[in-house]
C-alpha cells in the first residue's frame, strides 16, 4: 500500500432477517409487571431502581422484577431470559453505558 493512500472501509452490513418477530406493543403499562435486566455496569442498578419508582408513579405498574447479567460482556443465562419473558409484561434491558 502506498504511503499516501487512504483506505475507506464500509461498516454497513446486509440487513438480517428477524428470526423472532417483535412483540406487539402494549396499550399501556398500568397494572403491568415490568422486568429489568441490568448489564452489571456501574450505577445501572441505581438507574433501574429510579426508573421503577417513576414507572410506579406515572404509569402505576403493578410489580417489577430485577435480574442482572454476570458481566456486561457476557450474555445472561437462558433461564433469566425465559423468566423475564414469562413473568413480565415488558422488559427494560441495560445494554450500553
Amino acid at each position: 500500500m502506498a504511503a499516501n493512500t487512504i483506505v475507506v472501509l464500509d461498516p454497513t452490513a446486509v440487513p438480517r432477517d428477524l428470526r423472532h418477530p417483535m412483540a406487539q406493543r402494549l396499550a399501556g403499562l398500568g397494572g403491568r409487571k415490568v422486568g429489568f435486566l441490568w448489564n452489571n455496569k456501574a450505577n445501572g442498578d441505581t438507574l433501574f431502581n429510579r426508573l421503577e419508582d417513576l414507572l410506579r408513579q406515572k404509569y402505576e405498574i403493578s410489580d417489577a422484577v430485577h435480574r442482572r447479567k454476570p458481566d456486561a460482556s457476557i450474555p445472561a443465562e437462558v433461564p433469566i431470559y425465559d423468566e423475564l419473558a414469562t413473568s413480565a409484561d415488558a422488559v427494560v434491558l441495560g445494554l450500553g453505558d
